[in-house]
């Protein structure tokens, strides 16, 4: 070996060895991927995922069950209700006897998908059971407050009330808005309550047509559903559905099945018979009606 030839030998062997960086795929220190955040695609992380969207499924599903299931069963158990309906019993928006010792006055509004609920779930089982009894007379009143739809269907509703049919005409009213989904997806002044509509099935419970589109026409009974508006605003019911026993309104609380009507009732009835002769009043305050019902799930507060 020549010297220059050993001189290079010499230079090669002083230089530092490189290291081999690893082939992709292959074992080795992992190269970051921008930041130190989580692996938002790792397995424990997807588990996760799916153990919630689980449980919020399960609970959706109690939900529903506590509730009467949705509007596919209000359409049938509101359908049920009109064929049940005592209509010798009504005179107007009153449902019942005039002598009954309780009076139960509801503050609704047809757009509200809470006042369906209850419409559907609660009503027809409250006639059969204390309306036909003569024990409760219901009365239907208007807090008429999440759009113009919501008006003009009161004012319908009170011009069928003319011609003795508001308790069929609300029924239809709530049946419309069960057939088209209301509770689960609201919609406000959808159109489903256009003055056409609201003549139309005026005309399909058999009412007469030129008196009732006349009244609606005029909005005849406008000062009706302002009155009731008043009327609730000074009772400091604030949202629908609201209810009154016996001139005392139950608060912040109202029943979410018969059970908390038959509570209600039954307190109303004690306190009757502990005091012949005073005026029947419930005998739970807001706090006690609280303590024997759920909150009410309501729709909105008024303007």
């Amino acid at each position: 070996m020549s010297n220059r030839q050993a001189r290079r030998e010499q230079s090669r062997q002083a230089r530092p060895a490189r290291t081999a960086r690893p082939a992709p795929g292959k074992p080795g220190k992992p190269v970051k991927k921008g930041g130190d955040g989580p692996d938002w695609m790792s397995r424990p992380f997807l588990l996760a995922i799916s153990g919630v969207i689980v449980l919020l499924a399960i609970i959706l599903g109690y939900f529903f069950a506590q509730s009467g299931g949705g509007d596919a069963d209000f359409v049938s158990k509101l359908e049920q209700a009109q064929k049940n309906l005592p209509k010798d019993m009504q005179n107007g928006a009153k449902l019942g006897k005039d002598d009954a010792p309780i009076k139960l006055v509801a503050y609704e509004d047809f757009q509200c998908p809470f006042c369906l609920q209850y419409t559907a779930n609660q009503e027809g089982e409250l006639i059969e059971k204390y309306v036909k009894t003569g024990e409760v007379q219901l009365e239907f009143r208007h807090l008429a407050i999440l759009g113009a739809e919501s008006v003009r269907a009161a004012i319908a509703s009170q011009c069928a009330a003319d011609q003795n049919k508001f308790w069929e005409y609300q029924n239809k009213l709530f049946r419309v808005q069960a057939e088209a989904g209301q509770f689960k997806a609201e919609k406000k002044d959808a159109g489903r309550f256009s003055d056409g509509n609201l003549k139309g099935f005026a005309k399909g419970l058999g009412l007469s047509s030129e008196t009732f589109d006349k009244c609606l026409d005029t909005s005849q009974h406008l000062n009706v559903v302002q009155q009731h508006l008043l009327d609730a605003r000074a009772l400091k019911i604030t949202a629908t559905p609201g209810f009154v026993v016996n001139g005392s309104p139950l608060g912040s609380g109202s029943p979410t099945n018969v059970e908390g009507w038959k509570s209600i009732f039954d307190q109303v009835k004690a306190a009757a018979s502990a005091t012949p002769g005073a005026s029947v009043s419930p005998a739970a305050s807001a706090t006690t009606a609280a303590a024997t019902t759920a909150p009410a799930a309501t729709a909105t507060k008024t303007p």
